[in-house]
């Protein structure tokens, strides 16, 4: 039965893959220590679905494994589609939202498995199922937990997406899951800015750039605000500075990222939503979009931008954050031009 899966996933070359049976997770003790801690945040639904993702078969009636597959987004597949590409944007959002693509890749190999085994049930997971997908990918041998809580492969590094096929076929385990090659590095928790990991393999979403600017729906305190620096929208930090990533080129704000700052200030919510539509930029709505461009304006000290700013200040929601980027704004010079 492995080898018919492995025939037909073959056939789609940029996905690494691997089998797990459906189990209880093994780290379900470290993700209920994470929740009782709060370092949830906002993030509401990863209390509510705790406990599917400690048993999978509550919601997928008869799922005995996973076809678990690691998905390569670098370069992205669809860059060409960045709404805001001078601005500093988490590279797994440089482009059309993963949610719908990849999820179309998934139901396109569940349509080849179910030509060879047409009696079997196949549910595709991308991102948004409540899975413990690094815990499923981590068991197919997919990859390590690195210290800065990614999965991390010796060859793949880990810019990669995980989805999954749960299904009812018994397939037996790729192999045993990957020893640590993190060793004594701890890069990514010394470059954090925000001190987002708090220990090795512990993450405080609460600090976390790449929530505070698209998980969140309150603004950021005001002593984060500074930390955030020039990220609009997600952060990749923890990732770049990973001695199994490839080096990337740093990020430099130029004249194109400072008009799309004013295009985001300036522009209504539908406007910015036609901007957007189909990205993964989508998950901020404007809101968080129009909040994140008043912190990065603030932090690079863009004054050409101080009239758009002042849009704001009779906002409900974003008038303190306002006030607080005019503040940062005052009699500086500008350093961008």
């Amino acid at each position: 039965m492995n080898q018919s899966v492995t025939q037909i996933l073959s056939n789609f070359p940029d996905i690494r893959f691997g089998f797990t049976p459906i189990t209880l997770p093994s780290t379900l003790p470290h993700y209920d220590s994470w929740l009782v801690q709060n370092f949830y945040g906002e993030m509401d639904y990863l209390v509510r679905h705790r406990d599917i993702k400690a048993n999978l078969k509550t919601k997928y009636l008869g799922a005995n494994s996973a076809i678990v597959m690691a998905y390569p987004y670098v370069p992205h597949p669809s860059k060409e589609n960045n709404p805001f590409p001078n601005l500093n944007v988490a590279l797994y959002a440089q482009g059309l939202d993963y949610h719908n693509w990849l999820k179309k890749k998934v139901e396109e190999i569940i349509a080849k498995l179910k030509e060879h085994f047409p009696n079997e049930n196949f549910w595709s997971c991308t991102d948004s199922s409540p899975v413990l997908e690094r815990d499923l990918a981590q068991n197919s041998g997919l990859g390590w937990f690195g210290k800065n809580t990614c999965l991390i492969d010796r060859k793949a590094g880990s810019f990669f997406f995980i989805c999954e096929i749960v299904t009812t076929l018994n397939l037996e385990p790729s192999v045993s899951s990957p020893k640590s090659f993190c060793g004594t590095c701890t890069r990514c928790i010394d470059s954090c800015p925000t001190n987002a990991i708090i220990s090795p393999h512990v993450l405080d979403a609460r600090r976390c750039i790449s929530y505070l600017t698209i998980e969140a729906k309150s603004i950021a305190k005001a002593e984060l605000r500074p930390l955030i620096g020039s990220h609009f929208f997600g952060c990749d930090i923890c990732q770049t500075v990973c001695p199994w990533n490839e080096e990337l080129e740093p990020y430099m704000l130029n004249q194109d990222g400072i008009n799309e700052l004013q295009f985001i200030l300036d522009s209504s919510d539908e406007e910015l939503k036609n901007k957007i539509r189909g990205t993964a930029l989508e998950r901020a709505k404007p809101l968080g979009l129009k909040r994140n461009a008043l912190i990065v304006t603030a932090n690079q000290q863009i004054t050409s931008l101080k009239h758009s700013v002042k849009r704001y200040l009779g906002h409900k929601i974003l008038r303190e954050l306002t006030k607080w980027a005019l503040e940062r704004l005052h009699d500086q010079k500008e350093t961008i031009t």
